[in-house]
């Protein structure tokens, strides 16, 4: 009923990308199902990211972005979602000439839209500098989230390769967010090991996107705890990207067991062909997973959320509210 770890371009649904296409005038593969999700053959995070390209084709003109965001959020709303946050790289949609502040105006305006008259249910968007883009792009990127940080854009992040470009690399980059007091999230710990995740944090990491490959040696823990570090678990992907063999092999329940916050999420609804309720439904099979530990994850993804401290508990009350439906949706 949370995701804080969704990507737009990942999400789209079969509709939408006819919808898109015939508005365009783009040809789309006979084989459409077959591209939008990934191959049960993937070999790696590379070869995953590989599925953005047919998505990205149609998502070019500014309301085209806005129309992917809102049907994005009625979609997660019809499900029973009260929180999520959205992720998109805009230096990806400048493909026809839009600049990055079009691209984030048309995402904005997509989500206000979607949320008007929802109730109990919130969203905001988080902006993607790219590993392997040019300093200078990637720099527009954070000027743009400062432009529109009371516009519903509420972190930053940084997406892409991480075993081919560190995180040290764009130290600069993510000077200007921490200088304008931005939230930050990082990608890291999913292709690499723990190094690339301390990598992250040096450079003002708030939370971890995956982390899973991150060493909880007793100095490991100690880190993460004392900068109150949260980190963002993509089950499924992680198998698809082979970062992990098997849902019985995330280090889920010994993130919870060494009290470090983690929370369960989706990634790419569409590219990985899941939902948050189908990642902790694999989770509770897979890992036995308790009422106690369901409930302590969805309250760290509440405490973990970039919103106000009167937002968290509004989220916290609907969760209490919810819980019940949430583990018999889950368990059935």
């Amino acid at each position: 009923m949370i995701d804080l770890h969704l990507h737009l371009d990942g999400s789209l649904d079969k509709e939408d990308f006819i919808y898109l296409a015939n508005r365009q005038n783009i040809q789309l593969p006979i084989d459409l199902e077959n591209k939008i999700h990934v191959s049960q053959d993937c070999r790696s995070l590379e070869e995953y990211l590989m599925c953005f390209d047919l998505p990205l084709s149609l998502l070019q003109e500014k309301w085209a972005i806005a129309y992917a965001v809102e049907a994005l959020i009625n979609r997660l709303y019809q499900k029973g979602y009260i929180y999520v946050e959205i992720r998109f790289a805009p230096l990806l949609h400048t493909q026809k000439g839009l600049k990055q502040s079009d691209v984030v105006e048309a995402a904005v305006g997509g989500l206000k839209k979607a949320l008007k008259n929802k109730v109990d249910f919130d969203a905001n968007l988080i902006l993607c500098a790219m590993r392997g883009e040019d300093e200078k792009n990637n720099m527009e990127t954070m000027r743009v989230a400062s432009l529109f940080k009371n516009e519903k854009v509420v972190a930053v992040d940084l997406a892409g390769a991480e075993a081919l470009h560190p995180a040290t690399y764009f130290n600069r980059v993510f000077e200007i967010a921490r200088e304008d007091k931005l939230n930050i999230t990082i990608h890291a710990g999913e292709a690499t090991t723990s190094d690339e995740v301390v990598r992250a944090i040096q450079i003002g990491a708030q939370r971890i996107g995956h982390g899973v490959k991150y060493d909880l040696s007793e100095e490991n823990v100690k880190l993460v705890k004392e900068h109150h570090i949260g980190f963002e678990f993509c089950p499924t992907s992680n198998l698809q990207t082979t970062s992990l063999p098997s849902y019985e092999s995330n280090p889920v329940l010994r993130f919870l067991k060494n009290d470090i916050l983690v929370s369960i999420n989706s990634d790419n609804m569409t590219v990985s062909n899941t939902d948050v309720f189908e990642e902790f439904s694999h989770l509770y099979r897979h890992l036995n997973l308790s009422r106690d530990d369901i409930h302590r994850l969805l309250n760290n993804a509440a405490e973990m959320a970039f919103v106000s401290d009167d937002e968290k508990r509004r989220i916290i009350s609907q969760i209490n509210a919810k819980f019940d439906d949430f583990i018999e949706n889950i368990t059935k």
